[in-house]
C-alpha cells in the first residue's frame, strides 16, 4: 500500500488537499460491483423510489389545490383584465395565467430537488462514481454536466433523453413538458365527462379536481423515468468494462471477429445512436479494447455472418445481444433485427429469455450475456 501523506503541512489548502489525498489511499479497493445490488442496496433503492414516488405525487396534488382552491373562495382577486386590441376589448385571465406560471416554477423546482435527492442517495448506494475507476471523472461528469456546452458534440454525446442528457436546465425542459403532457390529459378527460349524461352539469369546482390525479400520475412517470436512468448509468460502466475485457480476451487475436464488431454495431444502429450514453460508452470500450481507429461498417452484415464459422458466429451473437441490452430497454429497430438473427438460424437465444435478461440487468442483478 502507498505511504500515506505527512500530517504536517504548511497551509490550510495544502491540509485539506492532503488529507482527501490520505483518506484516498486509506480506502480499500471495493469487492462489491455496482451492477449487482445485493439484498441490502434492494431494499434501500425500493425505499428511496417509494419515498420520491410519494413525494412527488404530494407535490402534484399541493400544486392543483394552491391552483383552484384560491380560485374558488377568492373569485374576485382572479378576475380577468380587459385588454383592448385595435377597436375591441378581449377578457383574459392575466392574474390566474401569472399565478399559474409561479406555482409551476415552484413545483419544477422542488421535483428536481427531490429526484436529484434520490439519484445522489442510489450514486452513494452502488459507490458511484468510485475513485478507484480510471473513468472516475468521465462518469461524475456525465452524471452531472453531461453537455454543459452549446455545440452539437455536446448534446448528441450524452443523450437525447432531456433529463441526463443536459445538466440542471435540461431537468427542468423535461418536467416542464411532462407538465404539458399532464394538461394535455386533463383537457381530453375533461371533454369525455362532457360526452357522459349530465357531464355539462358538473360543478366547475369537480371539473378542476380531475387533473389532480391526472397530474400526481405524470409527475410519479417522469420521476421514475428519471430514477431508472440514473441506475443504467451507474451500473453500465462497470457493466460494459466488464464485458469487453472478457470478449476481448477471447476474441481479440481472432482478425474474423475483429473486422465484424462495426458491421455489429451498425447491424444494431449503435454507433449512430451517440445520443445514447450506454450505447456510445459501449462502442468507445470497443474501439478501445480491439484498436479500432475509425468504424467504416460497409452495411452487410447478414451477409458476413453466415460466412463465418459458427464459434465467431456465437461471440457475435453475445456482442450483439449485450448492446442491445445495455441501455436499459429493448428498441423497436432492436427487436427486429434480433428476429432477424432468429429467421436465418443465427441466433440460439430466444426472444422471451433476452427479455428477461433485460429485466434482471434493470432490477440490477447484472447483464449476463
Amino acid at each position: 500500500m502507498a505511504t500515506p501523506p505527512p500530517n504536517d503541512t504548511s497551509g490550510s489548502t495544502d491540509h485539506l488537499a492532503l488529507r482527501y489525498l490520505r483518506r484516498s489511499l486509506d480506502t480499500a479497493h471495493p469487492a462489491d460491483e455496482p451492477f449487482v445490488m445485493n439484498d441490502w442496496e434492494h431494499r434501500i433503492f425500493h425505499q428511496v423510489k417509494r419515498q420520491t414516488v410519494m413525494l412527488v405525487t404530494l407535490l402534484g396534488t399541493i400544486g392543483l389545490l394552491l391552483l383552484y382552491l384560491p380560485q374558488f373562495f377568492w373569485p374576485d382577486f382572479f378576475s380577468t383584465t380587459p385588454i383592448p386590441v385595435f377597436n375591441q376589448t378581449y377578457e383574459a385571465p392575466l392574474i390566474t395565467i401569472l399565478y399559474g406560471i409561479l406555482l409551476v416554477y415552484l413545483e419544477v423546482y422542488l421535483l428536481i430537488y427531490v429526484n436529484l435527492r434520490a439519484i445522489r442517495i442510489l450514486m452513494a448506494l452502488c459507490q458511484f462514481p468510485r475513485a478507484h475507476d480510471p473513468q472516475y471523472e468521465r462518469h461524475l461528469y456525465a452524471m452531472t454536466e453531461a453537455a454543459v456546452e452549446t455545440d452539437k458534440s455536446g448534446l448528441l454525446l450524452f443523450g437525447q433523453s432531456p433529463y441526463f442528457s443536459l445538466p440542471r436546465w435540461g431537468l427542468t425542459i423535461f418536467f416542464l413538458y411532462t407538465k404539458l403532457k399532464a394538461a394535455l390529459s386533463t383537457y381530453v378527460i375533461r371533454l369525455l365527462l362532457r360526452q357522459l349524461p349530465g357531464g355539462y352539469a358538473l360543478p366547475a369546482m369537480t371539473n378542476s379536481l380531475v387533473s389532480i390525479p391526472v397530474f400526481a400520475v405524470w409527475n410519479i412517470i417522469a420521476s421514475v423515468a428519471v430514477i431508472h436512468e440514473a441506475r443504467i448509468r451507474i451500473m453500465a460502466p462497470s457493466t460494459i468494462r466488464g464485458f469487453v475485457d472478457e470478449i476481448h480476451e477471447e476474441w481479440g487475436h481472432n482478425e474474423q471477429f475483429c473486422s465484424l464488431i462495426p458491421e455489429a454495431l451498425s447491424f444494431l444502429s449503435i454507433q449512430d445512436r451517440q445520443f445514447n450514453y450506454a450505447h456510445l460508452l459501449f462502442t468507445e470500450e470497443l474501439m478501445d479494447r480491439f484498436g479500432l481507429d475509425v468504424i467504416r461498417p460497409k452495411g452487410k452484415f447478414l451477409e458476413q455472418i453466415g460466412q463465418v464459422s459458427e464459434d465467431v458466429r456465437r461471440g457475435l451473437e453475445r456482442l450483439i445481444v449485450f448492446g442491445a441490452l445495455i441501455d436499459g430497454r429493448l428498441s423497436r429497430l432492436e427487436k427486429r433485427r434480433l428476429r432477424q438473427l432468429k429467421a436465418n438460424g443465427w441466433l440460439t437465444y430466444k426472444m422471451a429469455d433476452i427479455k428477461a435478461i433485460g429485466r434482471q440487468f434493470n432490477h440490477g442483478q447484472g447483464l449476463w450475456v
